[in-house]
């Protein structure tokens, strides 16, 4: 054998030589590199050894090339066998891979050939840019110098021309730390010039930066930096340059107002600083400091009216009230530009006027004109005397305001002198609307002006109210008169004005109290005119004159209806000149009564409202506007510069005055909210001719809200309030300039915008590809080309999706007629897509706003060949609809033309003002340019103006006519919108079949409302008759079906018992009046009382009797029993009625309840179609028709609503359903009057008339003389007898006329009669038989006066002829055919939805007649009839028969019949039948009805009971979210990744960085967490809850450590113990410091926990609120942003050894699930060094809140009016039980569920109401934290509520469930358990305790199931449940196995088998109690199952098995003991808390 060993070839290495092997080699072109290779092989074989290098180009840096595709690089040259040498410029850029590769081929053709290689990347990349600043780094320079940075030198080294493409960035800061190595952090802090918004250099610059002198703050050094750029590569280089200080500027502080030696604190103090040089970049700060030079605080933002940091400064009256001290300083700080700081003070003695004392005023109330009043003061003290005393009345309730002003006590000067007393003097008439209250200040002023004030109050009333108008005036005349004599005249002759005025002004007030009447009229309008020129002739020399004429003026033309032209013109004349005199007043005192003065000008701006008011439109009346204009300059005379602006408001004018330096015009009237209209001006101040560089400009803006010149030509066309506009300087020399400013930007809002709107109907469309779908709509109008204007389209919808609007000429969208294509995007304007053949420009440029320019109407104007086209507009989108509906969009189509007048001209003019690109459809945007050329030619045409220097602006709005909705023209047509149709066609079908069932009843009604029954047990042998009409109630189960018994007893005899009943009638029913012949042996007499009962048969036995009348009818003497009770086995089924005294009042509830029940019957014109039997004379079928006509009527005035209604569209669901019910409520009130007149014509045309009273009235009739007669004969001749007085009755009719002279004595003489006093015993009541309701009958009627009825007051009665009932049945006819055809009509314009809305309220109007309107009606005239005694007489006795028409069968009977039916009759008597129930057959009544009513009230809730349960479970499953557990799982996982490595407090920014910042930042889509669609809802928040620093050290530490280390030891503070840190730090822990507002602060501020919004952070350790140091993340910024501040953090030591918890808080919102999500991570810092950290995550949803799906809406409405039952229902059952209620377990739990549904109700609404609040606020600004967590609580919360509301609802389903013989003995075992059951749960309390402690102490240090008590009480427990888990006990197993065997020794063994046999035992006890013991649940259910039983046989046919089955039985009565003998006999038992003794058998 021979063997044979190949040799082994192998490549031990081949490598490329390099310094990194994970490093590329980069090379730039003009550097060289060799390659070296270092190979190591052994191959001893070897053929062939080849090395190759291969280049390749990659992209990138260590991506994989592709191994197929080699460059070829023909310059790199192969020097050795390994080695390679690239030249200079031998690649060109870019990354290359190099491979080097070794092969050895083996002599052996067999062998495989072996190989290796070696990469290397080589990158050849450009040099980097070299930026260069010439000169050295640091420059130092003077303030006034010029710096020049010069970049030009950089370069770039790789390019041909070096500073070829570069671009430069220059950057400044005054703090070097912005700038990190190549990055500039974006930051607006520490800039270098307050025009920087960044470190950006503001102004664009080249290479070389020029900066002039003083652009920088002196004394101060900034940091340059120049960037430069080319593509990608960059370069920087810096430059530090310091700014030497500039010079000192000359300054001093001069004073403006309250200037004198002492500062009046009553008085407004103002000064300034008087600098040069100071310019508007220098720093001020006032501040007031004591003598000794302390600050003193002062309330700078309110009691300061300019800011604190500017030159001006201006403090309020009053402000220095409170200093104790009267000498300070007010200090100015001024820190210029130059970077001088000087400090500047003005002394200041405070005089704090008089020592407030007291004022009284007696008497307190008065008569103005009438009272004397004097007002006395005492306790004022002051040092500068002698002191005066200032009484003002201020009453006016109208007057104007002014902003600028506290307290305004414009008034009427009543005294002023220096006695503290005044004399006695009148007050005016108080405000009517504050009842006749007036106000009074006192002032008490001292020698140098400062006062004091106290405010009275007092009652005056007018004269007129004890007096008659003329009388008052009377005196007024006699005042007033010419004679010196006159109170007035000698005042005027005096010179007394403060007092002359004072009068007027009284007089004036009691004037305006008379009322207008006609003969008072010229006298009134004398005496006023007069003392309008009597107030003329006031001389104005001080403010006081000065305002009190202004006061006697305002209250002239407070009611100045009466005013004539010449008049006003007056007044306005004079109160110019008041104006002007107060202008004098101030420029005489220039440093005093600035605050009076403008106290004086609100009564000029009162006099100047009420004055606009009374302009005419045929006069020119231009005199207050020229008040307006002097009005200003008075009020901007006292302006500072600085302070808010002014606005003086009345109701019909406002005005706004500012000054404002001349360079800052442009922020004038900054504040949009002070006022609707506003004024932007800009102002080249250069250009102004005459006007100082420094000059301050005063601006005057107004408004009228009514047009102030009516007599112009366009007063109908202006649709916005008219303002104006003056700008004012001041020449060096005081002159005023007038000036005009270059841009005036006027904002003006539109007035009456009800119909500027249109909605347009948007509905699903397809594109022209015939794929695509949309929404579309379109609308068509008519253009008249003529007005010059371009058409405005504003397209308002809250939908967020771009538009596409193509507009047509035409009015149909045809593709031949398109002429333009916008698209409208929601946030920018409208875009030009294709504009066909014109120019698109437009002046307005507003987003939504599309505009039709002028050259495009043109265009279509020449297309058209006529000025008058329509235009249509289509509107396309996306697909956001899925029917048509019109709620979305609205279209507002409008043209606007500015118009504008300089002063007075002769109409509006368009010259200077255009219109803005700001317009929309509310507000107008005018640009009024200079326009000063067309200004001068108007000067020659106005001179009467030339001083009127005010710019009128307003503008013209036309509302394009008539637009057609081009969508709703084609779905609105009848096969697609039926509604209206289908509804009257409806109402109609059911009318007609209504109607024949009318005319059914109306026949069956005219012989059921004239029968009389006559009784079957009548005896044949009674000669008297008597009729008994029985009114039974309207109540709920009023009628009876039992047999009814009556007994009349009378002072002659009683009758036989009776029996109400007839075999062929149906009688006592609900709401019946039933009459009924009855017979008695003789004549009863008077009749005193009424027996009546029944025997309770029937289905329905019980019943309540409302009234009887008891009439006999030969004598016609009547007897009425007011009864009102119920028959029933509950109260009595017997009962004894006396009769009702007729001169008795009834009581009231008795009358209204009556009367509202026979009001209900009779006159609700709906429930009286169908009540059992209708009254005459006004059938069913014409109520059904009224009905008809009401129904209708109402639906056509709902329709036209509708049609006038425009705003439908954006209200909410609730509001649409209240807006329904209003326009309901409307229509139902309108046609009221069609519902009277058409029941009047049907009344009164068919009504009889009266009877006459002697027909009625008691008297003896002729047969009651004979004898031996019995009733039926009596009766037939009664009958004969009225039938033969019939003719002689019509007889007399006739001559009624002749006879009423006589009538008339007669009536005189029973009046006389009638007064005497009436003293027979005999019964007084009275007969009404025949006599309509609310008639009156005669009060009395006794039975001697039977033929003379008593004098009653005759009432005219309107009889209508009988042909008016065809009137009627007109109106009712052409009422429903018109209203059809306009329903109709109408609704064939509408769109399906709206038709729905309208038949909606339409039902809501049936509703609201049926239930509301008519019952009201009823309601309100039975309440007013019962405000006044009511007796019988009030009542509705009437019964509605003949007495003609109550005959007799013709029945002949022999003598022997009648004798036997008098036997019978008698038998029939004396039976048990006609005895009243005895009691024991009552008792039995009852129980029977108490098992009933039981069963059927355990049948009730039972049923409530399972529907509250759907309903809750329905409630359950709306809330349930399948994707909460997994969402909340996600976030866990994600945030909770590398949590449980944090150890230490180093470890927490490890997560941060690591962890938190790559969640929040997601570069490719910011505010979402990475790979997922969940959005960061606001800013992320981390807060950090610390200690406070306090030197507490630990008691161990002295125990155990050195003394001199002791002290050095601090224990770790608790939380919870030691007290929190709650102060706020600069930048470090130890450097206190304000509270910053700023989120991205370098402070350390303290958020406080939130009150409005409270939640809680739970962590391992302790619960903390929701304060703390805060520190926001901000997701939409980069993350090195957020890693940047973090580092600042850790490198101020952010976090200590004082921190307890570091909370991170975010919330993030899921969309595709509606799910939020709350995330709480919480570090722990532990007593022992150790940070805990925990995640806490809860998802919850908030749409529960917007879900609008009806079926939600319906369950929450279920929801609600179940909880409003229950706590009814629960209420009702503790009024009955009581104290006893909460005996019962049962209660208790009924209890406890309603609690439960009660919070979840109101936990349920206060998330909604957090949600909604947090949800608007994070819409309104989405950069900051929202908490969220909040809401989630709240919604743990409901959910936890909501379970155990869950778990009491299903446990209370066994308290149904106890019919169940077996239910009911469990719970009888366990009770009686129960003391057994708690002995031995207390034993085995105690045991487990026990074991608690034990495995605590023993192994509490080993085992985490032991580690604290809780931990080992769970462990316990558990181990009872036989759960032995982790049982190793690996610190002492022997312990361990011997404690847990004594534990199952003793708990499992022992008592847990104990708690078995316990309970067993009890069960066992009570298997025979509970069967004795009854059950009413098992009573009510055995009842109930044998209805249902006997129900079914009915149905089946089945005969009825008497026997149950006897399973049925034992399931829920049971089985008795088999031994029972021992159970039987007499017992006594406890049952349902009482105590009963029953027999077992």
């Amino acid at each position: 054998m021979v063997s044979c060993q190949t040799a082994t070839c192998i490549i031990q290495s081949v490598k490329i030589n390099r310094k990194d092997q994970n490093a590329p080699l980069i090379l730039s072109r003009d550097e060289e590199a060799t390659l070296n290779v270092t190979v190591r092989w052994h191959c001893p074989d070897a053929l062939v050894v080849r090395r190759n290098w291969v280049y390749f180009s990659v992209a990138s840096v260590n991506d994989t090339p592709d191994w197929n595709r080699p460059v070829f690089l023909p310059q790199v040259q192969v020097t050795k066998v390994s080695s390679l040498h690239i030249p200079k410029h031998a690649l060109p850029f870019g990354v290359y891979v190099f491979n080097f590769m070794l092969s050895i081929i083996r002599w052996d053709p067999i062998l495989p050939t072996v190989t290796d290689s070696d990469i290397i990347y080589i990158w050849v990349k450009k040099r980097p840019l070299k930026a260069v600043l010439s000169g050295a780094p640091r420059v130092t320079m003077k303030f006034s110098d010029e710096l020049i940075l010069n970049g030009s030198t950089s370069y770039d080294p790789e390019a041909d021309i070096p500073t070829e493409g570069l671009i430069f960035f220059w950057y400044c800061t005054t703090d070097p730390r912005y700038y990190s190595g190549n990055y500039v952090l974006a930051t607006n802090r520490d800039v270098c010039h307050p025009e920087q918004d960044s470190l950006d250099w503001p102004w664009p610059v080249g290479p070389v930066l020029t900066i002039p002198p003083k652009t920088l703050r002196g004394n101060g050094v900034y940091y340059f930096r120049m960037v430069v750029q080319k593509q990608n590569r960059t370069a920087f280089s810096e430059k530090t340059v310091h700014v030497l200080q500039g010079l000192p500027p000359k300054a001093n502080i001069s004073c403006i107002e309250n200037c004198g030696p002492t500062l009046a604190v009553s008085e407004r103090f103002s000064l300034f600083l008087n600098c040069p040089s100071c310019g508007s970049q220098d720093f001020y700060s006032w501040s007031i400091l004591s003598q000794m030079g302390q600050e003193v605080m002062f309330d700078w933002a309110g009691q300061a009216d300019t800011r604190r940091n500017g030159a001006y400064l201006s403090i309020k009256a009053f402000a220095f009230r409170k200093f104790l001290e009267n000498r300070f300083w007010v200090s100015l700080i001024l820190k210029s530009w130059g970077g001088v700081t000087r400090i500047l003070k003005h002394p200041i003695v405070i005089n704090h006027g008089p020592q407030v004392g007291k004022c009284k005023i007696n008497p307190a109330s008065g008569i103005s004109m009438v009272t004397k009043f004097v007002i006395e003061c005492s306790g004022f003290k002051g040092k500068n005397l002698p002191l005066k005393y200032k009484i003002i009345v201020s009453e006016l309730d109208s007057s104007g305001e002014i902003s600028s002003v506290e307290e305004n006590t414009l008034g009427a000067i009543v005294y002023s002198g220096t006695q503290p007393t005044t004399p006695a003097f009148f007050l005016p008439v108080g405000t009517v609307t504050n009842h006749y209250n007036l106000r009074l200040y006192a002032q008490v002023y001292d020698s140098l002006g400062a006062f004091s004030q106290v405010t009275l109050q007092v009652t005056v009333k007018a004269p007129t109210d004890r007096d008659s108008s003329k009388n008052v005036l009377q005196p007024l005349l006699n005042v007033t008169t010419t004679e010196p004599t006159s109170s007035l005249s000698s005042l005027l002759q005096k010179q007394d004005w403060l007092q002359a005025g004072y009068l007027i002004y009284v007089m004036t007030s009691v004037l305006n109290n008379i009322k207008g009447e006609l003969e008072l009229q010229d006298d009134r309008a004398h005496l006023l005119e007069y003392l309008v020129n009597q107030s003329f002739r006031f001389a104005m020399r001080t403010v006081d004159e000065i305002g009190q004429s202004v006061m006697v003026i305002t209250k002239l033309t407070q009611r100045a209806s009466d005013f004539s032209q010449a008049a006003l013109e007056a007044t306005a004349l004079w109160l110019r000149q008041a104006s002007q005199a107060l202008q004098a007043y101030q420029r005489k005192h220039k440093n005093l009564h600035s605050r009076q003065i403008e106290v004086v000008g609100t009564g000029i701006l009162t006099s100047l409202s009420n004055l606009l008011k009374l302009s005419n439109p045929f006069y020119t009346f231009r005199d207050p506007l020229f008040v307006v204009e002097s009005l200003s300059d008075t009020i901007l005379a006292n302006k500072v510069l600085g302070s808010k602006t002014t606005a003086l408001r009345t109701s019909s004018f406002k005005m706004y005055v500012e000054k404002v330096e001349n360079w800052n015009v442009f922020k004038a009237f900054g504040n949009e909210s002070l006022c609707p209209n506003c004024l932007h001006a800009t102002l080249n101040a250069s250009m102004v001719h005459g006007l100082p560089p420094k000059a301050l400009v005063s601006m005057m803006f107004c408004e009228f809200t009514d047009d102030p010149f009516p007599w112009l030509t366009y007063p109908e066309n202006i649709s916005t309030d008219v303002v104006g506009f003056r700008m004012t300087g001041a020449a060096a020399n005081g002159k005023v300039i007038e000036i005009t400013p270059d841009i005036a930007e006027v904002y003006l809002v539109r007035k009456d915008l009800t119909f500027a709107t249109l909605n347009l109907t948007m509905g699903p469309g397809i594109k022209s590809d015939g794929f695509s779908k949309m929404t579309t709509g379109g609308i068509s109008f008519e253009v008249d080309s003529r007005g010059n204007g371009e058409v405005l389209i504003h397209i308002i919808t809250k939908v967020t999706v771009s538009f596409e609007a193509l507009v047509y000429e035409g009015s149909q969208p045809t593709p031949t007629n398109l002429m333009a294509t916008f698209l409208v995007p929601p946030d920018i304007p409208p875009i030009a897509k294709w504009s066909g053949l014109f120019d698109p420009t437009c002046s307005v440029k507003e987003a939504r706003m599309i505009c039709l320019s002028l050259s495009l109407l043109q265009t279509i104007t020449q297309r058209r060949h006529s000025f008058k086209y329509n235009v249509s507009v289509v509107l396309q989108a996306s697909r956001f609809v899925l029917k048509p509906t019109h709620k979305l969009v609205r279209l507002a189509l409008f043209m606007v033309h500015c118009l504008d007048m300089y002063g007075i001209q002769s109409d509006w003019r368009q010259s200077t003002c255009m219109l803005g690109e700001k317009t929309t459809w509310k507000t107008i945007h005018c640009i009024c340019r200079d326009g000063r050329r067309s200004r001068r030619r108007l000067v020659s045409m106005e001179l009467n103006d030339k001083h009127l220097h005010t710019h009128f602006v307003t503008a013209k709005v036309i509302v394009v006519p008539n637009p057609v909705d081009l969508r709703l023209s084609v779905i609105s047509n009848l096969p697609q919108n039926p509604v209206t149709l289908l509804a009257v066609l409806f109402i109609m079908i059911l009318y007609t079949i209504l109607a024949f069932w009318a005319l059914h009843r109306d026949v069956i009604d005219r012989y059921l409302r004239d029968n009389v029954v006559i009784l079957t047990d009548n005896d044949p042998f009674d000669t008297t008759c008597y009729l008994v009409t029985i009114f039974t109630g309207s109540r709920w189960g009023s009628g009876t079906r039992a047999n009814v018994f009556i007994q009349l007893m009378g002072t002659e005899s009683t009758s036989d018992v009776h029996c109400l009943s007839h075999p062929n009638f149906k009688t006592l029913y609900r709401g019946n009046i039933n009459t009924f012949l009855l017979t008695t042996k003789s004549d009863l007499g008077d009749i005193h009382s009424i027996r009546v009962w029944h025997d309770n048969s029937g289905r329905t036995p019980s019943w309540y009797l409302s009234r009887i009348k008891v009439e006999n009818l030969f004598n016609k003497r009547i007897w009425f029993f007011v009864c009102r009770k119920w028959l029933s086995v509950d109260t009595s089924l017997d009962a004894t009625f006396s009769v009702t005294n007729p001169d008795e009042p009834l009581k009231r509830t008795d009358f209204f309840m009556i009367d509202l029940s026979d009001k209900l019957r009779k006159n609700h014109i709906w429930f009286s179609v169908f009540t059992d039997i209708v009254p005459k004379p006004f059938n069913r079928l014409q109520r059904l028709s009224c009905c008809l006509a009401m129904l209708l009527s109402s639906l056509v005035c709902n329709i036209m609503f509708f049609n006038l209604n425009k705003k439908e569209q954006t209200e909410p669901r609730h509001g649409y359903i209240i807006r329904s019910m209003v326009i309901g409520i409307e229509s139902v009130l309108i046609t009221i009057p069609v519902q009277l007149l058409i029941t009047f014509f049907f009344t009164y045309s068919q009504k009889k008339p009266k009877v006459n009273l002697d027909k009625v009235a008691p008297q003896k009739h002729p047969l009651m003389s004979e004898e031996g007669l019995s009733w039926k004969e009596r009766l037939n001749k009664w009958h004969e007898y009225e039938m033969k007085a019939l003719p002689r009755e019509t007889a007399k009719s006739t001559t009624a006329p002749k006879e009423k002279k006589a009538f008339e004595t007669s009536q005189k003489h029973k009046k006389a009669d009638s007064k005497a006093p009436d003293t027979q015993m005999s019964n007084k009541n009275f007969s009404n038989n025949n006599l309509e309701d609310g008639e009156v009958v005669p009060l009395k009627t006794s039975s001697t006066q039977r033929h003379t009825p008593e004098s009653v007051k005759k009432k005219t009665q309107a009889i209508l002829p009988t042909w008016c009932v065809y009137i009627a049945w007109f109106l009712v006819f052409s009422t429903s055919g018109i209203s059809s055809f306009f329903i109709v009509f109408y609704g064939l314009t509408y769109g399906y939805d709206k038709s729905v809305e309208w038949l909606f309220a339409s039902f809501c109007s049936f509703c609201q007649s049926v239930l509301l309107v008519q019952p009201c009606k009823i309601l309100l005239g039975s309440g007013t009839k019962t405000q006044k005694p009511k007796y019988c007489k009030n009542l509705s006795w009437s019964s509605k028969y003949y007495y003609s028409e109550i005959r007799l069968q013709e029945l002949k009977m022999t003598p022997e019949e009648l004798e036997q039916l008098h036997e019978d009759m008698a038998y029939v008597r004396s039976s048990s039948m006609y005895q009243p129930v005895t009691e024991d057959k009552i008792q039995i009544l009852r129980r029977k009805n108490r098992f009933r009513r039981r069963s059927f009230l355990f049948l009730s809730y039972l049923v409530t009971h399972f529907i509250f349960l759907t309903l809750l479970l329905l409630l359950i499953f709306s809330l349930r979210h399948n994707d909460s557990f997994y969402y909340n799982q996600f976030i866990r996982h994600r945030f909770s990744l590398d949590l449980a490595t944090v150890m230490q407090l180093g470890d927490i920014y490890t997560w941060l960085n690591g962890v938190l910042l790559p969640l929040l930042h997601n570069g490719p889509n910011p505010t979402f967490l990475p790979d997922s669609s969940s959005k960061i809802l606001g800013l992320p928040l981390m807060r950090q809850v610390r200690a406070k620093p306090s030197n507490k050290t630990c008691l161990l530490a002295k125990m155990f450590v050195q003394s001199s280390v002791a002290g050095e030891i601090h224990c770790h503070p608790l939380y919870g113990i030691d007290p929190e840190d709650t102060q706020h730090y600069s930048s470090i822990w130890n450097k206190a410091g304000k509270r910053s507002t700023d989120k991205t602060s370098n402070g350390f501020t303290y958020r406080p926990p939130g009150k409005k919004w409270v939640y809680y952070s739970h962590g391992a350790l302790n619960t903390y609120g929701s304060g703390g140091y805060v520190f926001y993340f901000f997701p939409e910024q980069q993350m090195f942003n957020s890693t940047v501040r973090l580092k600042e953090l850790e490198g101020k030591s952010w976090l200590d050894e004082l921190t307890w918890a570091v909370i991170v808080e975010l919330t993030t919102l899921n969309p595709d699930t509606s799910l939020m999500c709350s995330i709480s991570v919480v570090f722990e810092v532990s007593p022992l060094g150790i940070v805990n950290s925990s995640i806490s995550v809860y998802s919850f949803s908030l749409a529960d809140f917007n879900r609008k799906t009806s079926a939600e809406i319906y369950l929450y409405a279920a929801i609600l009016i179940f909880f409003c039952a229950y706590v009814v229902d629960e209420g009702y059952i503790i009024m009955q039980e009581r104290a006893s209620y909460i005996r019962s377990v049962y209660n208790l739990l009924n209890f406890s569920l309603k609690c439960m549904f009660a919070l979840l109700i109101a936990l349920f609404l206060w998330k909604h109401l957090l949600a909604t609040q947090m949800v608007q606020l994070y819409l309104e600004d989405p950069q900051a934290f929202f908490p969220f967590h909040a809401v989630s609580r709240v919604d743990h919360f409901v959910r936890i509520i909501l379970a155990f509301l869950l778990f009491l609802t299903i446990l209370k389903t066994l308290r149904y469930s106890r019919f169940f013989y077996n239910v009911r003995l469990a719970q009888k075992a366990i009770q009686v358990a129960l003391p057994g059951i708690c002995h031995t749960a207390l034993v085995v309390s105690v045991y487990s305790f026990m074991y608690v402690a034990f495995g605590y102490l023993v192994f509490g240090q080993y085992e985490w199931n032991y580690s604290n008590m809780i931990h080992a009480t769970q462990t316990i427990v558990s181990y009872c449940v036989s759960a032995f888990q982790n049982t190793e006990f690996s610190g002492n197993k022997v312990l361990g196995v011997l404690f847990l065997s004594s534990f199952m020794l003793v708990m499992i063994c022992i008592f847990i088998n104990l708690f078995q046999a316990v309970i067993l035992s009890a069960y066992d006890e009570m298997k025979q109690p509970v069967y004795e013991e009854p059950s009413d649940e098992a009573e009510a259910v055995t009842y109930l199952c044998d209805r249902l039983k006997s129900g079914y046989d009915f149905l089946t046919s089945r005969s009825r098995d008497q026997d149950q089955s006897d399973f049925f039985v034992d399931m829920l009565y049971g089985q008795p003991e088999k031994n029972t003998r021992r159970f039987l006999g007499l017992k006594a038992r406890n049952i349902n808390r009482k105590k009963m003794i029953y027999l077992v058998v």
